[in-house]
Order: C-alpha cells, then structure tokens, then sequence
C-alpha cells in the first residue's frame, strides 16, 4: 500500500470552525427548495460561489473530498485540471484527497477522467507523482503509454518510477507479468530493477523472489535494498520465499549486511531471511535474551566501563536507526516510547533487557497490530485511529498509512516494532555505551531534562536548486523554494541530546556543502519570541521570509500559528561543524510557543 500520509489530513480547528461557520449562513439563506441533496451541498455551493478566501479554500475543499459524492468531487476534479483553477500547492493537496477518497470510500469523480494527464505532464515533480498515482488507482487506460515510458526511463525519479510501474500493474494484472519480468531482470538501473520487482511480488510472488534474490546479488553496496525487501516484507509468506530464492545466489558480504541491517531497522527478524543473510554477512545468528545472571553481570559492566558520550553517538548510527523510532526531546521516530527521561525512571537491569529482549514487556500503546488485507499484503504498524471506514497506523519507519476497513481480511496482535537480535551488530564494548547512554537520559547532569526550548528536529532540502547553493538567495526563490516546498522535498536531521546539530552528518564525504535547513514552531499565543543561532560555520537566517542577523540574539513578534526558521549553511570541512537554535520569550512578553519535533 502507498503512503499517502504526505498530504494533510485535517486543518487546523479556527480554520475548520470559520469554514462550518459560513457554509451554516451560506445554507439558511437558500430557500427551502433549492437547498442541494448531497452531504456538503451547502460547502460545495460556497466553493463555486468564488466568494470564498483563497486561506480558506483547502479547508472547503477537504471536507468535499472527504464527504461528497461522485458529483460532489466533479466539480473539485474539472477545477483541478483547469489551468487557473488552483494553486500548484492546492493541486497537490487535492490528489491526494482525492486519492484518499477513492481507496477509503472507493468515490471517483462522475464522467471524463482522462483529462488528469494533463497534470502527468507537469513539470513539477511532485505533481507529476500525485498525479500518475492518482490515475494508477483510478485505472485509467489513457496512461498507460505514459507509465510504459516511464516505468522504461533510467532518469525517472526512484519515486515516480515506483508509481509508473505499480500504475502498470493496476491497469494490466497479470497482463504486466512479461514486462515486470523484462524490467526485473534486464532494467537499465538496479533502482530500476528493484521497482519492478516490488511490483512484481503483486502478481507472482514466486518468480519475484527469484528476480529480487538475482538483483540483490547484482547490486552494488552503494545500492539501496529497500524497495525490493520492504515489498517482500508487505507479502504473506514473501520473506520466506525471498530467503529461499536467496540461497542459489552468492551476496557479497556488504551487500549482505546492508539488507541485514536494513531489515533490523524497519523492525523485522524473520528467521529464515535473517539466517540466510547473516550467513553471507559473516555474522553471528540472533542472541537468546540474555539470563538474569547475565542481566546482574551487565548491570556491574556498564556501571564500571560504559560511557555515555560514546553511547550517543551509537544510539545516532544509521545501522542501528534508534532514532526512527524512538524521540529524545520530542524529536525522532514516533512508534517507540520517547526516552528523554527514561533513566530517570527506570533501573538499569530494566533497560538492558527492554535493549536485549524487546518483547519481554511492550507497553500497550506501543503494541503493533498486524493486518492483512483482501489484495494479500500484510502491514504492521501501531494503530492511531481508526473508524467504520479505514484504520490509520505508523509503521517501523514512522510513516502513517490508511487501510480501508473493507480491504483488511485478518487481524492479529504483533510483536515489539524493535527486532530481538538488533545489537548483534555492536561490540560488547558498544553495547555498554549504548545502555549507559540510555540509563543517564533524565537524570541529573549531562543528559538532564532539558526544558529550553532548543530546535532538536531540523529538516533538509533534499535537492536544493543552485538558485539557493550558489548565492545568498533572493527572497522569491526563498519563498519558492523553501517555505513553498512540499512535505515530501525534505529530509529530518536530529540534533544532539544538548542540542547541537552535528552538520557534519550532512555533508557528503569530507568536503565542504551548502545546506538549507528548516525549524519550526508553534506560536499559540502571539508575543515577542527571541531567537538565538550559534554556528560554527557561516550562515544566513529567515523567519519566514524576514532575514535576521545570525551574529546577535533576535526578538520578533510572532503572530498565531506556525513559524519556520530557515538557515543556510556553508559547511565547511571541518571536523565538528555545528549549528544551535536556542528560542527564549523575552521579559514582559506574553508570547507562548512550542518548537516543534516529531519524526
């Protein structure tokens, strides 16, 4: 199943309550008569009235997409395809409504649908991706030449390819069974390949795990194994088989270990997969929990030997991915217990076996369900929302995906998000710093509950254009490129527990790069703010589009809402580039305000 959590689900409550508002004025002066028979006549009414706000147009046209019938979602579809009828960022939020529509309440628009290709041939990029999946979930035969030719493109983004070429399968079935095979086996990039064998594993699981077991092994360690593992995974059985077709193959050993790890990351330990790759890996088979003799023996080492500091920067590796899915500070994954405090609570024979033996007790709120569904995937995740018409989970990676109610076939309790056998990867003397790094968050000291408000979660501009890397920008390529960039064009970076980003983490190799980075917070009270940014590089700061001086503490007055602090960073090749933002409510100030976190 796609995720489709990138675009906005609900408004913010004002908003929402002003839009109710006057479609209630709007809706008592129709007479009686006229009054529309659909769930959302009167909003509909008030969105071709063209007497709405553009602020509050989203809001409208939400609650139509998310209510409105075949008719309703007509007159939102021929104002979509229009050339003026919305904002590119209106447009993309409203594919993925109506995509939502369409796999939740199985609702399309009435009529002519074809001309959505218009919109595949965007040269925005994200709009060409909503757009081709949107036309994937609808069937439309019309596109199918397009997806072909995509789906055949080696300069295809990884992102729209994946579209392109499940687009291909919704439209064809086992009709795409011979072209899949072709991409597989013979695809001009292994990305490529390994988008089709994802794709694949819906049609005939068996021979796709014969093809992704072949371009694992053809793959290079630069080569990311995600798309091909992550299908297997959704696929009842699918490791399984993957694990069979992999014992014909010869891994090399850091392709091997890259899929290993991989595959602890995202919360998965299947044993059949995990022997055979830890088998090409060199590596030693999961561990059994440890005794509680071997538990006390911890507990003495750690407390003699173990070292905090070192343990961070464990707790930070990317083989291990603790950071997807547990938070310090409110910031990090969001499918684990926040640790920021969790030394100051808990005893230290407790952690060691909450790290070593995950399963042994998982709180109830953090307790995975998995679900398998009518087109057979199987997806775990922990249940957020749910009602009549869809369930709402995060998955391992933090990523929330919609489940159609009508689609889900089984349900059954799942085991810890955190995979048993994760620490095999560390040292002994690893893995004392790691519990020791945990067992000091929220006591007294070093990694005491910190309550200033730093920014711990940073997002990056993936690709920023050169406008923004060979020159302080001008304000309008600010706005368009940064405070207007969709969700999907930004990547997170996690400041250390004290607050210090370490830029270094950003930077490819040891040379110098331009970085764009975004904080946010949230204003709830308007007021003076001040804000402080520490670097040991060179910067440019905004709020917003308002630049600040980075060299003095700042104050600004900060309306209601959200706020984003914008920073260009020259990263240099030093060996300890960092970067701090610090926000303070000065004196007499009666500005409140959160900064924001999350994954």
């Amino acid at each position: 199943m796609s995720n489709v959590s990138a675009f906005p689900r609900s408004m913010s409550a004002a908003i929402l309550t002003v839009a109710l508002l006057s479609v209630t004025l709007w809706s008592a002066c129709l007479p009686a008569e006229e009054a529309p028979p659909s769930a959302v006549g009167p909003l509909l009414k008030l969105y071709q009235s063209d007497r709405l706000p553009a602020e509050r147009q989203p809001a409208v046209v939400e609650m139509i997409c998310n209510r409105g019938n075949e008719h309703d979602l007509r007159v939102v579809f021929d104002r979509l395809v229009q050339p003026e009828g919305m904002s590119t960022a209106l447009r993309l939020k409203v594919l993925g409504w109506l995509t939502q529509a369409h796999r939740t309440r199985k609702v399309k628009p009435n009529g002519e649908l074809d001309p959505l290709t218009v919109l595949i041939k965007s040269k925005d990029a994200a709009l060409r991706t909503a757009a081709v999946q949107l036309a994937a979930d609808w069937r439309l035969a019309a596109v199918a030449p397009t997806l072909q030719q995509i789906a055949t493109d080696p300069g295809a983004t990884p992102e729209l390819q994946k579209v392109a070429i499940r687009g291909l399968v919704a439209l064809q079935g086992a009709g795409s069974k011979a072209t899949l095979v072709k991409l597989a086996s013979s695809g001009a990039t292994i990305a490529g390949r390994m988008q089709a064998v994802a794709a694949l594993t819906t049609v005939d699981l068996a021979t796709a795990a014969q093809q992704g077991a072949a371009v694992l092994a053809a793959a290079s360690p630069q080569d990311d194994p995600a798309p091909v593992l992550d299908a297997f995974f959704d696929r009842k059985e699918g490791s399984k088989l993957l694990a069979a077709a992999l014992e014909s193959q010869k891994l090399t050993v850091d392709n091997a270990k890259r899929s290993l790890r991989y595959m602890y990351s995202v919360g998965r330990s299947d044993a059949e997969l995990s022997g055979v790759l830890s088998k090409a890996a060199g590596v030693a088979a999961d561990p059994a929990p440890p005794t509680p003799e071997e538990v006390a023996k911890l507990v003495q080492e750690v407390t003699d030997k173990g070292d905090a500091a070192r343990g961070e920067l464990v707790f930070r590796r990317n083989d291990l991915s603790c950071l997807r899915c547990h938070s310090l500070n409110r910031a990090g994954g969001q499918v684990g217990p926040e640790l920021g405090a969790v030394g100051g609570s808990s005893p230290l024979d407790y952690i060691i076996n909450s790290v070593l033996n995950p399963n042994l007790a998982v709180k109830e709120q953090y307790a995975t369900r998995v679900f398998e569904t009518s087109d057979g995937k199987v997806l775990t995740g922990i249940v957020i929302d749910r009602d009549e018409s869809r369930v709402r989970i995060r998955d391992s990676q933090s990523k929330e995906l919609l489940i159609p109610t009508a689609d889900i076939e089984d349900e059954v309790e799942g085991r810890s998000i955190m995979p048993n056998g994760l620490t095999k990867f560390l040292t002994h003397d690893e893995l004392l710093d790691l519990i020791a790094f945990v067992a000091g968050l929220g006591k007294p000291g070093t990694y005491a509950v910190r309550t200033a408000p730093i920014v711990q979660r940073w997002q990056v501009l993936a690709n920023p254009p050169a406008e923004l890397t060979s020159d302080v920008p001008h304000l309008e390529h600010l706005r368009q490129h940064v405070l207007g960039a969709p969700p999907e064009a930004w990547t997170s970076a996690y400041a250390m527990f004290y607050g210090e980003l370490p830029l270094s983490e950003l930077r490819q190799g040891d040379g110098p790069k331009v970085a764009l980075l975004r904080g946010e917070v949230e204003v709830t009270e308007p007021g003076p703010v001040e804000i402080e940014i520490s670097s040991t590089e060179t910067v440019q700061v905004w709020v917003d589009a308002q630049s600040i001086d980075p060299r003095s503490k700042v104050v600004l007055p900060l309306d209601k809402g959200r706020h984003a602090i914008v920073v260009r960073v020259q990263i240099s090749g030093s060996q300890a580039p960092t970067l701090k933002a610090t926000l303070s409510r000065p004196e007499g100030s009666a500005a409140q305000f959160e900064v924001v976190g999350g994954s």
